[in-house]
């Protein structure tokens, strides 16, 4: 177990101790000069000296409650849809699955062109409508939602793997019993896949929100955070903080808050995680 402690305690250990510990410093990031100020920084970050910080939280909280049910939706949709024997499952499936693993730039620049108010796919959509153009990442109302858009229509395809591989461990014995019952499809899916699922659903649930919680590249291409921070998240803010505004252990004391918050979610997601697969057992 040595390398692997070895490797841990590089790469995950030792940035997440630094990173608190940057916290309590004023830094450039640039001279080495650096001078200790205790809770100032938390006291900024709190105490409503930072105008954007709280605007961050509530954007971050928003982006994590939409995004996850609703990749989750899809993804579970999907899934029960491509499990039978559609024709061409396999090629929907591989379409289905593939923007998860393209490059955030090229699914920023695909998006960006979508969005476009003058000849972009969604605003030819809504013309053909009868409404008129729509600039969805220059407008505070739409800008958030058209992210989260993006990123449903990114991951919902992985999720949807993952169910599929936990269908296949259902076993059938369950779904004969329920159709000798006189089960239709619908009452099949209710009291045998999806509570055979629960385990897979709260693992996608953990998994789901760590994701959320760190979103960067792809709303950073896509609008910066703007228009008027209305797409400003937590990790864009650390960002911002520490490279743009060479403010290194401030933007270490926001990365404290994030993981702080990641925990408290992450914590008792891994408690279901085990209920559920005890229950299922």
């Amino acid at each position: 177990m040595l390398p692997a402690l070895v490797l841990f305690g590089f790469f995950v250990a030792y940035p997440v101790v630094n990173t608190v510990y940057l916290s309590f410093y004023d830094l450039d990031g640039i001279s080495g000069y650096q001078t200790f100020i205790g809770l100032d920084n938390y006291r900024e970050m709190l105490g409503g000296l930072d105008p954007y910080f709280w605007l961050g939280v509530r954007n971050t909280v928003l982006w994590t409650l939409v995004t996850v049910p609703l990749q989750l939706l899809i993804g579970l949709s999907l899934a029960l849809v491509l499990d039978n024997a559609v024709r061409g499952r396999t090629a929907y499936r591989a379409a289905f699955f593939m923007p998860a693993v393209l490059s955030s730039a090229v699914i920023s620049f695909a998006w960006s062109w979508i969005y476009s108010p003058q000849d972009g796919g969604a605003t030819r959509f809504i013309q053909a409508l009868g409404g008129t153009g729509q600039t969805w990442l220059a407008d505070t109302g739409t800008a958030i939602w058209a992210a989260i858009g993006v990123s449903a229509w990114r991951y919902s395809g992985l999720i949807m793997l993952f169910y599929l591989a936990a269908m296949q461990m259902v076993p059938k014995e369950l779904y004969e019993a329920a159709a000798i019952d006189g089960a239709g499809w619908w009452r099949r899916v209710t009291n045998v896949t999806l509570p055979q699922l629960l385990p897979t659903t709260v693992l996608l649930i953990l998994f789901g929100v760590i994701g959320a919680l760190r979103e960067f590249e792809v709303i950073y291409l896509l609008t910066r955070g703007g228009p008027a921070h209305a797409t400003d998240l937590m990790s864009l803010q650390i960002f911002d903080q520490a490279f743009n505004q060479s403010r290194p252990g401030y933007g270490a004391t926001i990365s404290t808050a994030l993981l702080l918050f990641t925990a408290v979610l992450a914590i008792p997601l891994l408690g279901l995680i085990g209920s559920a697969q005890r229950r299922r057992g």
